[in-house]
């Protein structure tokens, strides 16, 4: 529900702030699509930090690339995602093995004064191909999220009893336009 995702999104937004992980830091999510995706965008975002969506389909010098380039603080994944990858540069958080820490925070939103975001600050960057050499990251902000995501809203009518297809890797930018206008509109995400 989206009362349970909340909770355990403040959670780790709690944790990840614990760590020192707020405005102006970046954290790498690189997950499959299972609940543990949202809640970690959703507890990046909460705790005042942007996203980096990385799939885990790419390839360990790249998703290293991606890391190194925007200065990740932290790197969000599994046991299972993650053990292709070894030397890296960020602290990691592993939402199945790590999961007690979470479990100790409380569910609470955190208030406005905790987060510090303002509008104009990252919410995530998505990073290009590559395909005319190395990848670059597009930085996009909270206002620009938001504006996307109340337009859309608008234009399709997503009602709260509606379903939304999410088909797109988080590393795609139209991920966007799934997950936030399910969010958006309290519709079900059908992964």
């Amino acid at each position: 529900t989206y009362s349970e995702l909340n909770k355990k999104a403040n959670r780790l937004a709690r944790y990840l702030k614990s760590l020192g992980v707020g405005v102006a830091d970046f954290a790498g999510i690189l997950l499959t699509r299972t609940p543990d995706m949202y809640i970690a965008m959703l507890g990046i975002l909460k705790a005042g930090a942007a996203y980096i969506p990385i799939d885990p389909k790419y390839p360990a010098e790249r998703v290293h690339f991606i890391l190194n380039n925007c200065n990740a603080k932290i790197l969000v994944s599994t046991s299972g995602c993650i053990n292709k990858l070894t030397g890296l540069s960020c602290l990691t958080f592993l939402m199945d093995k790590d999961k007690e820490n979470l479990d100790i925070q409380s569910p609470l939103n955190l208030a406005v004064s905790e987060t510090k975001v303002k509008s104009g600050d990252t919410a995530y960057v998505i990073y290009t191909s590559g395909t005319t050499g190395a990848p670059k990251g597009v930085i996009i902000s909270h206002f620009a999220v938001c504006n996307l995501v109340r337009v859309e809203g608008n234009i399709f009518g997503v009602k709260q009893e509606d379903k939304v297809f999410q088909g797109f890797s988080i590393a795609f930018d139209a991920s966007i336009e799934e997950i936030w206008l399910a969010f958006y509109s309290g519709a079900t995400i059908f992964v």
